[in-house]
């Protein structure tokens, strides 16, 4: 059907529909009334810029975009234009955080002459420079708007001094981060990260309190401002799901040096989120074992109120494992995120992390359809045949994935080290790091899919493995009792079970060992993680399995075990799964708690958290809803406008999610209410 209509319209009109459905769905969020009539009028007005050259494109883009209106209030200027973009017909990189320190230090005037300086590739130097004549045009637009509007002569300042100058002041560094961030988004990068923005800004804010330019309260002020401005545009910026944007803001960490660093714009940034209580952006909190108390305490009364941030990464754990990977120690150090939690290098890579999926119990689905399984008689066995199948699956995986290609990108060139120097866009590998990552699912129902055989077919002989083979090909029919006993294992993935816990890590091992085979075109390596956003999507595709999911139900979530309130033996299970060598790409302890347990236990909770931190967790995040409000915000969603919850690695609205993702969080807070 694709190829006929392409063929009616052309390529060119052909192209312009498919931008303009994604444009129409997105407005479709906001309202939902008379999509086709909306569809009609996205293709009609959209305009999608296509010259030779990718550069030539983007000036006209930045000459032609609309400009938003201006309130008085309004602190920040922050424009999009969501019906107009740069024609692609490659993949565009997504899931980034650049290295907004570059444009605070850095004048549009001194990146032109860094281009101009290292000229050898033609292509390359003239997209770049037309590149940053459009954001120049765009600039001088915005102020003559601005002017023409009377608006504060500081914030066009702000905008005068991106031309010329380094950023003088905390507010004006502010407006130049929005700024960069709004060119991002207008030319359709997706999942666009802030970077650590407590270390980056704090010089800025310390300068301005000792100058007396502002006072706390107003720098309290334009954070809270600047995290709305950020949400504004909130259902355009949502990728697959609403409140998917990755407009990550990481704070704390440790330096090179091996000191936890934070200061004051630490603090101010949770507390500003918990005050305005929206579910984007989103806030990753970097702690160690040197973490203060009181940063961990005010974290939890973020979480608390149900908004699902702080994420809490472990930098005793990750740092380690991205200098073993390959990364330079500075690097390292200095990580930030793509998107939910995958590790990304900070303005040097290209690092690709959420490329695609990887199903771990796909090529167990594939054995069990092909294998003679009278001939299966122990656990031993069915691993090694699990080995067969795993290199099949991967191989496939990667050769469909190292068949894309790159979109040239002179955006992201510009703002990410080495492509000016060695004259090659980011697309071709101009980048010091050019590694694709996988985000893994469906582990836990493959642990305990062979915890299973073993216990009921190798063990205990209670059936053979082809009756309980058919049993399951049934979908589970009329065999409720058993059910029951495959969900009610004792011995299951996310337990402290040595036995699991050993099978959790071969099985890691395997994929490991067959992932590390493959280079991606660019020469980069590939790695992999334990968690991922398609615990829903990808379980509609395949039949039952042995842990008892029936036919389409979803995996599990990340690094959870539902039959389990334990929380200290998660930690216990999670800290002992190793997230070596190529394993580190997103490793997410998830918990779903009731509101009243941490506030009934706070003191408590706090300690667990850093404890939890010196045993050894990856990541960690947390659902703080109970049952009965998703119930009956799932019957009533007018009663609950504001209710957020946390989905994949983001927050969101629950009244905007899908009835399939409204019941699985629903069943889940059961499930840990029961486990109580």
């Amino acid at each position: 059907m694709k190829e006929l209509i392409q063929k009616i319209l052309g390529k060119r009109l052909f192209d312009k529909l498919y931008f303009s459905r994604q444009i129409c769905n997105k407005l479709y969020r906001k309202d939902k009334s008379l999509y086709i009539i909306k569809l009609a009028k996205c293709f009609f007005i959209t305009k999608v810029y296509k010259e030779k050259e990718k550069g030539k494109s983007l000036k006209k883009l930045f000459s032609k975009v609309s400009l938003d209106e201006y309130s008085k209030n309004d602190k920040f200027y922050y424009s999009l234009d969501v019906l107009k973009t740069v024609y692609r017909e490659n993949m565009i990189l997504g899931n980034i955080t650049v290295d907004y320190s570059k444009i605070l230090n850095n004048s549009l005037l001194d990146l032109k002459k860094l281009v101009e300086n290292n000229k050898v590739e033609e292509k390359f130097y003239e997209n770049e420079l037309e590149t940053i004549e459009g954001i120049e045009i765009l600039i001088d637009r915005i102020i003559k708007f601005l002017t023409n509007h009377n608006v504060d002569e500081k914030i066009i300042e702000n905008f005068k001094n991106i031309k010329q100058g380094n950023a003088k002041s905390f507010y004006e560094a502010l407006q130049r981060i929005l700024f960069f961030n709004q060119l991002l988004w207008q030319t359709s990068h997706t999942l666009n990260g802030l970077g650590r923005l407590d270390i980056m800004l704090y010089g800025y804010y310390e300068n301005d309190i000792k100058q007396g330019v502002i006072t706390k309260e107003e720098a309290r002020e334009l954070i809270k401002e600047f995290m709305l401005t950020l949400h504004k545009y909130y259902y355009f910026k949502s990728n697959v799901l609403m409140g998917d944007t990755g407009q990550i803001i990481e704070l704390g960490g440790k330096g090179v040096n091996g000191n936890y660093q934070y200061n004051e714009l630490t603090y101010m940034f949770i507390e500003e989120l918990k005050k305005i209580n929206v579910p984007d952006p989103k806030i990753l909190l970097r702690v160690s074992k040197d973490v203060p108390k009181d940063l961990i305490e005010k974290s939890l009364e973020c979480i608390q109120t149900g908004i699902g941030c702080p994420l809490f990464a472990n930098d005793d754990v990750i740092i380690p494992k991205l200098i073993d990977f390959g990364y330079k120690k500075e690097d390292a150090y200095n990580y930030g995120t793509s998107a939910c939690w995958e590790p990304y290098i900070i303005g040097k890579s290209l690092d690709a992390n959420n490329i695609s999926g990887l199903v771990f119990i796909k090529p167990f689905q594939n054995l069990i359809e092909n294998e003679k399984l009278t001939n299966i008689t122990n656990k031993k066995q069915l691993i090694e045949l699990y080995k067969k199948y795993a290199k099949e699956y991967v191989d496939n995986l990667i050769k469909t994935i190292n068949s894309e290609k790159w979109e040239r990108d002179p955006i992201l060139s510009l703002l990410t080290d080495e492509c000016i120097k060695r004259n090659q866009d980011i697309s071709q590998g101009g980048a010091i790091y050019n590694n694709y990552g996988l985000t893994g699912v469906g582990l836990s129902n493959l642990v305990n899919s062979i915890m299973n055989i073993d216990e009921f077919v190798f063990r205990n002989k209670e059936y053979t493995f082809s009756e309980l083979n058919e049993i399951r090909k049934q979908n589970f029919e009329n065999n409720d009792e058993l059910l029951k006993k495959l969900k009610g294992q004792t011995a299951k993935y996310g337990t402290d079970n040595e036995e699991v816990i050993q099978l959790s890590n071969d099985i890691i091992k395997i994929m490991s060992n067959e992932i590390e085979k493959y280079k991606n075109p660019l020469g980069g390596r590939y790695k992999f993680g334990l968690s991922s956003p398609n615990y829903i999507s990808s379980g509609k595709n395949l039949k039952a399995s042995f842990d008892g999911r029936k036919n389409g139900e979803p995996f599990g979530v990340h690094i959870s075990c539902d039959s389990s309130n334990a929380y200290t033996e998660l930690i216990q299970f999670a800290s002992k799964l190793n997230y070596g060598e190529n394993r580190f790409n997103g490793n997410v302890v998830d918990f779903f708690i009731s509101p009243n347990f941490i506030s009934d236990n706070f003191a408590k909770f706090t300690d667990f958290l850093m404890a939890s931190i010196k045993i050894g967790f990856f990541e960690m995040q947390m659902n703080v809803v109970s049952s009965a409000t998703l119930i009956e915000a799932r019957k009533n969603p007018d009663k609950f406008p504001n209710l957020i919850v946390r989905v994949w690695g983001f927050s969101a609205y629950f009244k905007d999610l899908p009835d399939e993702y409204k019941d699985y969080i629903i069943e889940r807070a059961l499930k840990s209410e029961s486990n109580s």
